[in-house]
């Protein structure tokens, strides 16, 4: 098998078989139990959290969820968001939409996280709330200074856990705040995968009445279908690369438009798009549960790969913080990062680079949205350097394997 960290990574044959028998059982796609029964179990084995004071608010996708979030605070046009740099366009573009003025934050390197000296330096009148990213699902190593902020300015407090989430580290439970949310995301290559999906998670009832008395609709049959084969075709890809076969399938399922992009052509352009402006329905919920089922089990595995990357890869930069961390993706920041990328992929081994831009894709036009180039120089810095090992759905072996790979890629590279 390939190791290909843009390519599924949560898929396995589980989630393929789930998500197969569920296409002869087209009555279970839109409504259905599982979507209360989801609710119950993201707050009791995502975040450890009660289900009788928290409330989950959910939608086809993180942007979606993020936008109706933002349009249930009361915010007016030109009111400022701050987020930091080195982020992706699912984040910045709902702001844009509701006539928000997003303001880049630089980050630090120890998690990739906001800096608070540069958090301070960019608050004005005009400043309502604080997106705090858990880049990689690593707790951002400054947070109790950001909520000091936070709580001085009495500004609004929006986590961003798309990543996921340590909760060992965040208690959650403790959340007394009614300016404080979380937003999750479900999508292929998040710390789980209902391949779309995202929430809101409040414990401030008025504000979960709000967001679910948008009236959305349900997605169709025919998305419903096609999101529903995508596991199926893609653990197939995935087993079959090295023998072509996996590499032809993969080539037509995009010819024929049979996989749907994480991000749309509208969006790479610098817009919004509302083709995910809707309800989160039954299926995915059932594809969610699937792997919620497995959560501590991946989790653990994730932290051993970790611990082994870790063990490994001490004499180059990385994030301290996320040592025996179950982070979704494992960051290292290296010289000739580009030419190191491509000398893998010639051994069938594709590497992320999240994130090589100070919001991602890498041609994501950042005049329009008000990025200036210089505004973020550690941000930038990292773009430059940063690639991702994969820690789920990957063996020791394998991992092994990887890292010697790599280690004599480098070397190479180096004496060159």
């Amino acid at each position: 098998m390939i190791i290909n960290l843009n390519l599924a990574p949560n898929e396995t044959f589980s989630d393929a078989l789930t998500s197969f028998f569920l296409l002869f059982q087209p009555w279970r796609w839109q409504r259905g139990k599982e979507l209360q029964k989801i609710k119950n179990v993201i707050l009791r084995t995502y975040l450890k959290v009660s289900r009788y004071k928290f409330h989950v608010s959910l939608f086809l996708s993180g942007r979606s969820a993020l936008y109706y979030l933002l349009k249930s605070l009361n915010l007016k046009e030109g009111d400022e968001i701050l987020i930091q740099a080195f982020t992706c366009e699912a984040v910045i573009l709902p702001i844009l939409a509701l006539k928000l003025k997003p303001v880049f934050v630089d980050i630090e390197k120890q998690s990739f996280s906001i800096n608070p000296i540069d958090l301070e330096k960019k608050l004005s009148k005009k400043s309502k709330a604080i997106i705090l990213q858990h880049t990689f699902g690593i707790k951002p190593s400054q947070r109790e200074k950001i909520l000091y902020i936070i709580r001085e300015k009495n500004l609004l407090l929006i986590e961003d856990i798309a990543h996921g989430i340590e909760t060992s580290n965040i208690k959650i439970e403790d959340m007394k705040s009614r300016n404080h949310f979380f937003l999750l995301s479900f999508g292929r290559s998040k710390s789980v995968s209902s391949v779309f999906g995202g929430a809101i998670v409040t414990n401030q009832r008025k504000v979960a009445k709000k967001l679910n008395s948008f009236n959305l609709p349900y997605p169709s049959y025919s998305l419903i279908l096609k999101l529903l084969i995508y596991k199926p075709i893609v653990f197939i890809i995935k087993i079959t690369y090295n023998i072509y076969l996996g590499r032809i399938i993969h080539f037509l399922s995009q010819k024929f438009n049979l996989l749907i992009p994480e991000i749309t052509k509208k969006e790479k352009a610098g817009q919004y798009d509302n083709f995910f402006d809707k309800k989160y329905p039954n299926a995915l919920a059932i594809l969610l549960l699937n792997q919620l089922k497995r959560f501590k089990k991946i989790q653990n595995q994730r932290k051993k790969i970790v611990d082994l990357y870790v063990s490994h890869f001490k004499n180059i930069s990385l994030s301290t913080s996320c040592v025996s961390t179950a982070v979704i993706r494992f960051p290292l920041l290296i010289n000739k990062r580009d030419k190191i990328l491509q000398d893998l992929a010639k051994k069938g081994m594709f590497l992320g680079r999240w994130y090589d831009n100070p919001i991602a894709p890498r041609d994501f036009p950042l005049i329009k949205v008000g990025y200036r180039w210089g505004s973020c120089p550690k941000a930038e810095e990292i773009c430059r350097k940063i690639i991702n090992l994969p820690t789920n759905n990957i063996k020791l072996k394998e991992a092994e394997r990887l890292i010697n790979t790599l280690n004599d890629v480098i070397y190479e590279n180096q004496n060159h």
